[in-house]
C-alpha cells in the first residue's frame, strides 16, 4: 500500500482528543444543531460505536482529520458479512486539499482487512472523492411525495396498532430480523441501537396478520407545518417499512391512507423499487412538474450508499458467490489495496468455491474495484455493465456465469450513520 508522509499520524482516539473532535465535526457537519459539548457528548456515547472505534490523523502534533470505523454485519442474500462501515469523516478546515482523507481512507481499509472485515459501507459526502478510492455505488432511492389519500384504501390497515409495550418492540426487532436474513444490504442491530435510534425518536405501527402474528411494521416521524399555514396537519415522513406478506406491505399501505385528515403529504423513500407511481391516485409529486418529456413528475431519485471491496479474496469465499459452475479469474484494479489487483482464479461448482492454483481454462473478468462492488451487491447487473463498456471479459465459458453469481435482490439498508 501507499504510504502516508511522516509529518501524518493515524491513530485510535484518546479521551484528551475529545474537545479537538468535537470542533472537527463542527466544521464538518455544522448543520448538525449541536453545540460542542453536545457533539462531545455524541462521540462519547454512541451506541455503535467506543472511543477506540474513532480515528485521528495528526499532522505535525495537531489533529487534521478523523473518522469512525463502525463493526457492522450485514446481510448479502442470505450470507452474514462483516462489514466495516466509515462513518465521520472530517478535515480541519486547516489541513484541507492536503489529502488528509486520502491518507485516512487507506488507513482504514488497512484496518478492516487486518480485522478480518472483507467489504466496507460508507455514505459519501462526495461521490467522485470515495469512487477514486474504490467505493462503488449500491444504494439507490425513490423518493415519492404524495397525498395519502393517493394510496389506495386497504381493509389490512384495520390490523394495523402502535408499538407502545416492550413486548410489541420485540415483536418489531423479530420482524426486522426475519425479513433481513433473505434480504441484500440490512445490518444487523441489537437492542442499544433500536431503542436509542429507532424507537426513541419515531413513531411506529405494527400489522398483524390473520393468527395475530407480526407480519410487518412501519415507522416515521410528523414535521408540522407552520402554524400559520395550518394548526394541526404535518408531513408523514416515512422512515421504514418492514413486510414479511403482501398483506402486511397492503396494510400498511392502507393506514397510510388512512391519515388524509392530518397528513398534508407523505415522503416516502422506496429502495423495493415498488412502482409507487402506478398506484396512486395522483401520481404526480407535490410540487412536480408536468410536460412532455417527464409527463407527471412523480418522484426524485437519489444515489446514496456505497460499497468497497477490501479483500478480493475473502469477500468471494465469505459471499459464497453461488447458483453458477465454472471457472473464473477475477483481474480488478485497485490502486488502494495492490493486494486486490493480482488476478484470482476461482472454481464455482455446486455452490463450492475453490482458489485453483494457475490460471488455466476459463474466463476472466477485469473492471475496477469500484465496479466490481457493485456488481458484488447487486445493484449493477452484469448485462448493464456490459452495456455501458464497464466491464470486459475474455477466454473459454460462458458469460452468463456472472449474472448467476451477481444475481441479488436490489440493497436496501435503512440505517445511516
Amino acid at each position: 500500500m501507499p504510504t502516508p508522509p511522516p509529518e501524518l499520524t493515524i491513530r485510535r482516539a484518546r479521551e484528551q482528543d475529545l474537545p479537538e473532535m468535537a470542533r472537527l465535526h463542527y466544521a464538518a457537519f455544522p448543520g448538525v444543531p449541536m453545540t460542542l459539548d453536545e457533539r462531545i457528548n455524541y462521540l462519547k456515547h454512541d451506541p455503535r460505536l467506543t472511543l477506540e472505534d474513532h480515528w485521528v490523523c495528526e499532522n505535525k502534533g495537531r489533529l487534521a482529520g478523523m473518522f469512525a470505523l463502525y463493526k457492522f454485519t450485514i446481510q448479502r442474500g442470505r450470507i452474514s458479512l462483516r462489514a466495516g462501515g466509515i462513518g465521520m469523516v472530517a478535515v480541519a478546515p486547516e489541513a484541507r486539499r492536503q489529502k488528509i482523507a486520502y491518507w485516512m481512507m487507506l488507513r482504514a481499509v488497512e484496518v478492516m482487512d487486518q480485522n478480518d472485515m472483507p467489504v466496507s459501507i460508507l455514505y459519501p459526502f462526495n461521490h467522485t472523492f470515495y469512487r477514486r478510492l474504490g467505493w462503488g455505488s449500491i444504494g439507490r432511492t425513490t423518493l415519492y411525495r404524495f397525498p395519502p389519500g393517493s394510496l389506495p384504501d386497504s381493509p389490512g390497515r384495520k390490523s394495523v396498532s402502535p408499538v407502545t409495550t416492550y413486548q410489541e418492540q420485540s415483536e418489531v426487532m423479530d420482524c426486522y430480523l426475519k425479513f433481513s436474513e433473505g434480504s441484500n444490504g440490512l445490518l444487523q442491530r441489537d437492542e442499544p441501537i433500536w431503542f436509542e435510534r429507532i424507537f426513541k425518536n419515531n413513531q411506529c405501527f405494527l400489522y398483524r396478520g390473520e393468527k395475530g402474528a407480526a407480519e410487518g411494521y412501519v415507522t416515521f416521524s410528523y414535521h408540522p407545518l407552520p402554524p400559520e399555514e395550518h394548526l394541526i396537519a404535518a408531513d408523514i415522513h416515512i422512515k421504514e417499512v418492514v413486510f414479511l406478506t403482501d398483506e402486511a406491505l397492503r396494510g400498511l399501505l392502507g393506514f397510510l391512507a388512512a391519515q388524509s385528515d392530518q397528513a398534508r403529504a407523505v415522503l416516502y423513500p422506496d429502495q423495493f423499487d415498488l412502482n409507487f407511481e402506478i398506484s396512486l391516485v395522483e401520481p404526480r409529486m407535490e410540487g412536480g412538474r408536468h410536460n412532455w418529456i417527464l409527463g407527471a413528475e412523480a418522484a426524485s431519485i437519489g444515489v446514496g450508499l456505497m460499497g468497497r471491496i477490501v479483500n478480493l479474496r475473502k469477500a468471494i469465499a465469505s459471499g459464497r458467490l453461488g447458483g453458477a459452475t465454472g471457472r473464473v479469474t477475477f483481474d480488478i484494479r485497485d490502486d488502494l489495496n495492490p493486494a486486490n489487483a493480482e488476478p484470482l482464479t476461482v472454481e464455482f461448482e455446486g455452490g463450492k468455491i475453490s482458489f485453483p492454483k494457475g490460471g488455466g481454462k476459463g474466463i476472466t473478468l477485469r473492471c475496477d474495484v469500484a465496479i466490481f462492488a457493485s456488481l458484488f451487491w447487486g445493484a449493477l447487473k452484469f448485462s448493464e455493465a456490459r452495456r455501458l463498456g464497464l466491464v470486459e471479459y475474455e477466454g473459454e465459458g460462458d458469460p452468463a456465469i456472472f449474472h448467476r453469481l451477481f444475481n441479488l435482490p436490489k440493497p436496501v439498508c435503512y440505517d445511516y450513520f
